[in-house]
C-alpha cells in the first residue's frame, strides 16, 4: 500500500508538471512527456527533477529519449543511457547528452551515432545547435555516405544545406580514389568538394598533390589551382597554374606555366595551354610558347612550335608532331621548318615545308628532310627534292652542292660523307696545302660525293665520269656563276642557343 501510494504521488506530480509546463511556455519550452519514476533532488543546492525509466522529452518537433535524466528549472536537462534524438529525417544516439532548451545546444557524448538521410556520423563528442541545424565534432569522427567513408579530427555540418567541413588529418576513402587533406569541405547533395591546404588524391594510376582544389566526387571532375602536381606511376608528371581533369574519362586540361615530364621517355614539355587524354591511344597537345626537351642523350634537344602534339601507343612507341614555326636546337644540330614529325617506332624525324637543317658548318635544305636516328643520335639524313647543301667559306664565297636528292652520313655527330644524286651541281672553292685559294670549280653531273674533313670543311668532291666542270681562277668567276639555283643562305635564322628557338 505504501508503494502504491508513492506511485500515485509520482504520477500526480508528473501531471501537475506537464500542466505547468504547458501554461508557462507552450510548445517553445522543453516538455517532459514520459518517465517511469520522477523525484526531486536538492542535495546540490539547487532543486532538479530526477527522471528514471523510459524518459521522453519533446522540444517543438524534436523528440529526445533516454534511460534517466536530470531536468533543471532553466529548461535544460542531462540525459543518460541509450540517449536517442529524433527530428524529422535525422536521428542521433549516444551514451549521454546535455540539452539547453534556451540556446537549443545539444552536447552529445560517448559512442555518438548521427544519421541524416543515409549519411551516418560516428564520433565521441558532438555539439549540435538544433535551431540552426548545425553541428560539429571534435576529437575525431567518421562519416559514412553510400560508397564513401571519411575520417577527420574536426568536423562541421549543416543538415539543411548538406554542407560539411572537415579539418585536420582528413582522409576520404572512395572506391575510385583516396583523398588525404588538411581541410576538406563538400556538399552531400551536389557532390561538390573543396580541398584547402596540403592535399593528396590517390587514384589507381595517378597521385595528385594540391593546396587548392575543387572537385565533384559524383562526376569525378575537378579543378586544381596554385601549381598543383599530377604524377603517374609510370613516371609522368604534370604541373600548371591550374588544371581541369576528368578522372573517369582520363582527360585533363592545363593552363599557364605548364611543365609536363615523362621520366621513362626522358622528355619534358612546356607551354601555356595543353590537353591530355590517357584513353588508348594516349594523346595530347600543347600551345602557347610550347616546347619540348628531349634529354635522353647527353646533348639535350630543344624543340619549339606553335602547336605540339603527342601520341603514345605503348611504353616504347610514341610520336611527336610540331606545327608552324618549328625550330629546334641541339649543340651539334639545329633546324627550322613549318611542320615536323618524330616517330619512335622507326626512329625517324621528318621535316616538312621549307625545311632547313644546320649541322656544324653545313646548311642543308630541300622540300623534305628525313633524319634517321640510332641510339638517340642522328645516323644519316635524307633530303628529298631540291636538295642543297651550303658551307660558308669567306665573304661572298660559299661551297655549294645541289641535286634531286641527297643522303648525308654522320660520324660522331658530324657530317662525314654526302651523296648527291640526280642532276648534281657544285660550286667548290679549292685550296692548296697552305689553305691558299687556288680557284673555283663549278661542275655538274648525274651524281657527286662530298667527303668532309675532321675540321668540318669539305675535303674533296668525287664526281661520276659523265660530270663536266670549269675551274675559274680566283676572283675571276662571274657573279652569276657564284651561286646555284635556289641558293639562300639563312644563317641569320639559325638558332644559336636553346633560347633562340622561340624567335620567329
Amino acid at each position: 500500500m505504501i508503494f502504491l501510494s508513492h506511485m500515485k504521488r509520482s504520477y500526480t506530480i508528473l501531471l501537475v508538471f506537464l500542466c505547468l509546463s504547458s501554461l508557462c511556455g507552450g510548445t517553445k519550452n522543453v516538455i517532459l512527456e514520459q518517465c517511469d519514476l520522477l523525484s526531486f533532488d536538492n542535495s546540490q543546492g539547487a532543486e532538479y527533477q530526477v527522471l528514471k525509466g523510459n524518459v521522453r522529452f519533446r522540444h517543438e518537433s524534436t523528440l529526445m529519449y533516454c534511460d534517466s535524466a536530470y531536468f533543471y528549472d532553466d529548461d535544460s536537462f542531462d540525459a543518460f543511457g541509450n540517449v536517442r534524438v529524433v527530428d524529422k529525417s535525422s536521428t542521433m544516439t549516444a551514451n549521454q547528452m546535455h540539452y539547453d532548451g534556451e540556446t537549443q545546444l545539444m552536447r552529445i557524448r560517448g559512442n555518438v551515432v548521427a544519421d541524416n538521410e543515409g549519411t551516418t556520423l560516428h564520433t565521441e563528442a558532438l555539439d549540435y545547435y538544433r535551431d540552426r541545424n548545425y553541428g560539429y565534432y571534435f576529437g575525431g569522427g567518421k562519416l559514412h555516405d553510400g560508397d564513401m567513408d571519411l575520417t577527420s579530427r574536426l568536423g562541421y555540418y549543416y543538415t539543411n544545406s548538406k554542407d560539411y567541413f572537415f579539418k585536420d588529418e582528413v582522409v576520404l576513402n572512395h572506391p575510385n580514389y583516396i583523398i588525404k587533406s588538411d581541410s576538406l569541405q563538400f556538399n552531400n547533395e551536389t557532390g561538390k568538394t573543396v580541398l584547402v591546404g596540403p592535399s593528396y588524391v590517390y587514384e589507381s594510376e595517378y597521385t595528385i598533390y594540391t593546396t587548392n582544389a575543387k572537385m565533384n566526387r559524383k562526376t569525378q571532375i575537378g579543378w586544381l589551382y596554385d601549381y598543383s602536381v599530377i604524377t603517374s606511376k609510370s613516371g609522368r608528371r604534370l604541373t600548371a597554374d591550374s588544371i581541369y581533369y576528368d578522372m573517369e574519362n582520363k582527360f585533363a586540361k592545363a593552363y599557364h606555366n605548364i611543365d609536363a615530364q615523362d621520366s621513362s621517355q626522358k622528355v619534358i614539355g612546356r607551354g601555356n595551354y595543353a590537353e591530355f587524354s590517357r584513353k588508348f591511344p594516349a594523346t595530347g597537345y600543347m600551345t602557347g610558347d610550347a616546347y619540348v626537351i628531349d634529354y635522353s642523350d647527353k646533348d639535350s634537344l630543344f624543340l619549339a612550335a606553335d602547336t605540339l602534339r603527342g601520341l603514345e601507343l605503348d611504353s616504347t612507341r610514341s610520336e611527336i608532331r610540331g606545327y608552324h614555326h618549328v625550330k629546334f636546337y641541339r649543340k651539334d644540330m639545329q633546324g627550322m621548318c613549318d611542320s615536323l614529325v618524330y616517330s619512335s617506332t622507326d626512329s625517324l624525324l621528318t621535316m616538312y615545308v621549307k625545311p632547313v637543317l644546320w649541322s656544324e658548318e653545313s646548311q642543308l635544305s630541300g622540300e623534305k628532310i628525313d633524319i634517321y636516328m640510332k641510339n638517340q643520335k642522328p645516323d644519316y639524313i635524307h633530303i628529298v627534292n631540291k636538295a642543297m647543301i651550303i658551307q660558308y667559306e669567306a665573304d661572298d664565297m660559299y661551297n655549294q652542292l645541289s641535286g634531286r636528292e641527297s643522303k648525308a652520313y654522320l660520324k660522331n655527330n658530324s657530317l662525314s660523307r654526302v651523296v648527291m644524286q640526280g642532276n648534281a651541281k657544285s660550286v667548290y672553292y679549292t685550296k692548296d696545302d697552305h689553305n691558299q685559294l687556288i680557284g673555283v670549280n663549278k661542275a655538274h653531273g648525274e651524281a657527286m660525293t662530298i667527303h668532309m674533313k675532321s675540321s668540318k670543311k669539305v675535303e674533296k668532291i668525287v664526281m661520276t665520269p659523265d660530270s663536266e666542270g670549269t675551274l675559274y681562277a680566283p676572283n675571276k668567276i662571274p657573279d652569276e656563276e657564284k651561286q646555284l639555283e635556289n641558293f639562300i643562305w639563312m644563317d641569320s635564322s639559325r638558332p644559336k642557343s636553346k633560347d633562340e628557338i622561340f624567335t620567329k
